[in-house]
């Protein structure tokens, strides 16, 4: 029975005698019965045989279909007589038996004992109808294969042998149907032709019968040719009610709902009245060809025709309901059929708890579960399978894994669809690893999965971002292709174009298919020559109209976004068929994929490299440290963003106009000093907080301010971080150490020492930490990280961004460089679950977003970050080698070792910062922790200048330079003591604020130059390298960025 029928109703009982006589032959069948359970098997005290979804007509009742003068019933009784009860009126004998004996005899046959001589012998007093019901009885008791075996006797008995007669249009047709059960249309297409060669009559049932049969079997185009050819071939065999609901179900599982509902207006047409059951069937097709308004058209036609419904048509209207997300129409329906006191089946609830999951209503279907085991109506698997899709949507991940275990104790077992919610569930929930021990239960239970399952597990592993997530994804997709999924068109040598299609396909699914796709294309040019490839490569992303399934707009944005970053050939093209499609010739292809670009390519979007040899373990162990180190360091994010901030309108305009300036010069004093560049960043942090709560700040005493800023970021950061020393502060800096020392002073007791700063770059590095960035090579860290942390630099000049949380920016930045990338997921489903933002269209968000969007689309990064990956590209090579738990990621480090040994070295991925400084970016994590962030809560406070332990407290006249002064407050002499002649705003030495970009080319070869360090292993920078840098200031105070969109700038 398939989903949204039910069966027909109550049956009927027999006669008295009839009754007792077949419940004491059931009862000596059933003797000593043992169910499956162990437990014995009572049967009932009146006979009821169990619902298969096989029709429940009993034996005198009324047929399915059947009127007064139905050929089948003619008047006649039980057995073929003139409303006898007996054996058929050709005679009665010793020998003869009724029908119900006669099949509870063949019931207690053993599997190999063949059948008795009293069944021979008791078929020769029935006649054709009687032997007709005895095959369905037979039937009904799960003996198909005897009634087969019995009709076979009577098909081949001699022409002049009296059961020979027993074969007519009655018993064939009986037979006929009995091929549904067994799933045999073979057999049915045989007897139908051997009733043609032996000149015996076809009548409507027999062909609706076939129709059937074709229909169970999935063969429906078939059914169609059966229809056909009885209106054809016998004109004379008008269809019945029976017939038009069958061609009703089949236009309905073809998906043609406008022709069965046309089959209403030709029923009419030619003079048979449809019934309730008809209007029912094309309901049920409307909701099959997922076409619910027509569903509910049909509704209304069935009550202007004056029908009533019953709980059939309910159960349909609720899913119809369900579909258009009607819930509150749904319910009004279920009050409906409680009110009348309808009998509400399995079909009922499923039906609600779907129409619940489609509004995302998870809390509402678990009470309609609840009602449902109150109603002790058992569920089955569609209802469970609907429960768990509702929990899924409502991203409650364990009450779907109490729906899934409730489900398998009561003995249901899941299927594929099961596990594709479940597995969606997890998703929802960034429960990754739950997932693939759900994929892997499934394979283990014998359920075998399918396209759908593979696209929801591989697209569930991508969208975390986590690379030994998105590895194990590679492996899962490989296998699918082993099973015959995701298959594409072979890469050989023909005219025309060869395609690999991505329309139906999920972003991760499509990703890892193009991956693969590419590096196929690269193996077959690199071993025989771009004249061994097809002579145009296409990628299709939107079949449009040419598929009745929805393209992935994702998928669409970023291969042409990536596509167009790296400059690959491929171009989209304006193609008839499809909506969307970029095509390239094989030679140019093959050019770019044996070129350092495309290895970079693979670099930046496709950190994977052959993950195939971790184990299972090792992916548990290493996802359990970095989620816990993660979570801890964002938790501490989080405290610091809900205690902190900053005050905007606070900030004098001195400050403001020289924020640019400053914020130059601490990144090139950080590179100086060999500082992280979390360092550098704090320090701004802390500079913006002096500014917040300092109203009034001399401008000659700005440098100092983020010279002390720089200093205590420096002091609070990782054990592993190095504090320049006196000497250095005063070489590099051309500052007093004691004025620094002073500074430190007041701008600890201006911010009543709390000097905590958890900025953006911090923040960044947290996310790109959670995405595994550490266990990277050198060439794929930068891929993975260059381009943001660039980003993250020039965030430093955006005022608009003080007013957005460094985790926000963080995360708008990483979102806004992946999406410019093409880098499938924009932003990660393990990054939303640490952070809670789960979309980028809160207010806050959608302010950094844009900005971070406008930064990242700067020609200038765009083209240094390119530059210098396929530099990387070039000295190494991309190879998707195993992935190194250690990597040796050491570059131009310089400095004395920090307290805590060696110091860890540093990338310079660097970047005009907007004002000339280049900043020593390190890619690396310390060795000490996951992410160096202050110690939350202890704060270092520095002795007073003057004095030791017995110092006086914190006094104002301490730091009057950075507080709000009055009328006659003079700044004190100490606090800017050898200030006089300290390079500031526009004095030689300093960096300058940025113009108007001109010269990009140059700059980004300075800027190639400067990072020769990141050739080989750890090496300082070389003097040609200095004075690249050095170049680099001169031209980014000359050349600029492309527009200066930062404001204060």
């Amino acid at each position: 029975m398939g989903y949204g029928r039910q069966p027909e109703g109550p049956q009927q009982q027999q006669g008295p005698h009839q009754q007792q006589r077949f419940n004491q032959a059931q009862a000596a069948a059933a003797q000593g019965a043992v169910g499956w359970g162990g437990q014995a098997i009572q049967e009932p005290s009146g006979y009821r045989v169990p619902w298969f979804g096989r029709n429940r007509s009993k034996y005198g009742g009324k047929q399915y279909g059947k009127k007064a003068g139905d050929p089948y019933q003619g008047g006649q009784g039980r057995f073929g007589g003139p409303g006898g009860a007996g054996p058929s009126s050709r005679g009665a004998g010793e020998d003869a038996l009724s029908v119900e004996e006669m099949a509870v005899i063949i019931q207690k046959l053993g599997p190999n004992e063949p059948l008795p001589q009293v069944i021979l012998a008791a078929l020769q007093h029935l006649d054709s109808r009687a032997v007709a019901l005895l095959l369905k009885d037979l039937s009904r008791l799960g003996k198909d294969r005897r009634a087969m075996e019995l009709f076979d006797v009577l098909r081949s008995a001699n022409e002049r042998s009296p059961l020979r007669g027993l074969c007519d249009v009655y018993s064939y047709t009986a037979t006929i149907s009995l091929c549904i059960y067994s799933q045999d249309v073979d057999r049915a297409m045989e007897l139908m032709n051997e009733m043609r060669q032996r000149n015996i009559e076809r009548n409507v049932h027999t062909y609706t019968a076939l129709m059937n049969v074709c229909i169970k079997c999935g063969k429906l185009s078939l059914a169609l040719e059966i229809y056909n050819s009885m209106r054809a071939v016998v004109p004379s065999v008008v269809p019945n009610v029976v017939t038009y609901n069958t061609l009703v179900d089949v236009y309905g599982k073809l998906g043609q709902w406008e022709r069965a509902i046309h089959v209403l207006d030709l029923m009419k047409h030619e003079g048979v009245e449809p019934v309730l059951r008809t209007y029912n069937t094309l309901i049920i097709a409307c909701n099959m060809c997922n076409q619910p308004r027509e569903a509910l058209a049909v509704y209304s036609r069935l009550l202007a025709d004056g029908f009533t419904p019953n709980s059939t048509t309910y159960n349909a209207l609720i899913s119809a309901y369900g579909k258009t997300t009607q819930l509150g129409k749904a319910l009004e329906v279920y009050s409906e059929m409680l009110r009348q006191n309808m009998d509400r089946s399995v079909i009922t609830y499923s039906s609600l708890i779907s129409a619940c999951e489609k509004a995302g209503q998870w809390e509402t279907a678990l009470r309609i579960f609840n009602e449902m085991q109150q109603d002790n109506c058992v569920p089955n698997t569609v209802t469970y399978n609907s429960l768990v899709t509702a929990c899924a949507q409502g991203g409650q991940w364990e009450k779907a894994t109490e729906v899934f275990e409730q489900m398998s104790a009561h003995g249901c077992t899941p299927d594929v669809v099961t596990y594709t919610a479940l597995i969606s569930a997890y998703e929802r929930g960034g429960q990754w690893q739950k997932a693939l021990h759900a994929f892997h239960k499934m394979c283990l239970q014998g359920c075998k999965p399918d396209a759908i399952v593979y696209n929801a597990i591989i697209d569930t592993l991508w969208e975390t971002g986590i690379i030994w997530a998105q590895g194990k994804a590679l492996q899962l997709f490989l296998t699918a292709v082993q099973q015959g999924h995701f298959r594409q068109e072979p890469l050989v040598r023909r005219p025309g174009r060869v395609e690999v299609n991505l329309h139906a396909m999920t972003a991760g699914v499509a990703m890892v298919c193009l991956y693969c796709w590419l590096l196929e294309i690269k193996r077959i040019a690199t071993e025989k020559g771009p004249q061994a490839l097809p002579a145009v490569l296409a990628i299709v992303t939107d079949m449009g109209k040419a598929s009745r399934e929805q393209g992935n707009c994702i998928v669409k944005e970023a291969v042409a976004a990536m596509m167009s970053f790296w400059d690959a050939p491929f171009r989209i093209v304006q193609d008839g068929m499809y909506a969307s499609v970029l095509e390239a010739s094989s030679i140019q292809v093959a050019e770019w994929v044996t070129g350092t670009a495309f290895n970079a390519q693979l670099a930046s979007l496709y950190p994977i490299a052959d993950s195939s040899k971790m184990t299972d373990e090792s992916y548990a162990l290493r996802e359990q440290q970095v989620m816990q180190e993660c979570q801890e360091a964002f938790a501490a994010v989080q405290h610091f963003e809900n205690t902190h901030g900053l005050v905007l309108h606070n900030m004098s305009p001195g400050y403001v106009q020289q924020r640019p300036v400053l914020i130059s010069r601490l990144l090139d004093l950080s590179s100086k000093l060999s500082l992280r560049d979390e360092v550098v960043h704090d320090a701004v942090l802390l500079m913006d907080r002096t500014a917040s709560q300092a109203k009034q700040v001399p401008e000659d005493v700005l440098p100092l301010v983020g010279v002390a800023a720089l200093i205590i970021a420096a002091k609070q950061g990782d054990s592993s971080d190095r504090v320049p020393t006196n000497a250095e502060i005063e070489q590099i800096t051309e500052l007093p150490s004691t004025a620094v020392a002073k500074m430190e002073w007041n701008i600890r007791g201006l911010l009543t020492d709390d000097i905590s700063a958890i900025s953006t770059m911090r923040c960044l590095k947290v996310y790109l930490e959670r995405l595994g960035y550490r266990y990277l090579d050198k060439q794929d860290v930068y891929g993975m990280a260059g381009f943001a942390i660039m980003l993250a630099v020039e965030s430093l000049y955006d005022l608009s961004l003080l007013n957005c949380r460094p985790s926000v920016v963080a995360a708008a930045i990483l979102y806004a460089e992946r999406r410019l990338r093409g880098a499938v997921p924009f932003w990660p489903s393990m990054l939303s679950k640490l952070t809670g933002y789960h979309d980028m269209s809160t207010p806050e968000l959608t302010v950094a977003v844009r900005v971070a969007q406008k930064l990242s689309r700067k020609l200038v990064y765009a083209q240094m970050y390119k530059a210098q990956l396929i530099q990387l590209a070039g000295q190494g090579g991309h190879s998707p080698g195993p992935i190194s738990l250690a990597p040796d990621m050491s570059v131009a480090a310089g400095g004395p070792a920090g307290p805590a040994g060696p110091r860890p070295s540093h990338m310079v991925v660097g970047g005009p910062g907007g004002a000339g400084g280049l900043a020593a970016v390190s890619l690396v994590p310390t060795g000490a922790g996951v992410i160096a962030l202050p110690p939350g809560g202890v704060q270092q406070v520095l002795p007073p200048p003057h004095g030791g332990p017995g110092a006086p407290q914190w006094q104002q006249a301490r730091f009057d330079a950075l507080g709000p002064a009055g009328p006659g407050v003079a700044v004190p002499g100490d606090a800017t003591a050898g200030l006089v002649g300290v390079p500031g705003a526009g004095a030689p030495g300093s960096a300058a604020v940025v113009g108007a970009g001109q010269d990009d080319e140059a700059a980004i070869q300075a800027l190639t130059q400067a990072m020769q360090g990141l050739a080989t292993g750890p090496v300082g920078l070389q003097a040609g390298s200095q004075a690249a840098l050095e170049q680099w200031q001169r031209l980014s105070s000359a050349a600029g960025d492309d527009g200066g969109d930062g404001m204060g700038r």
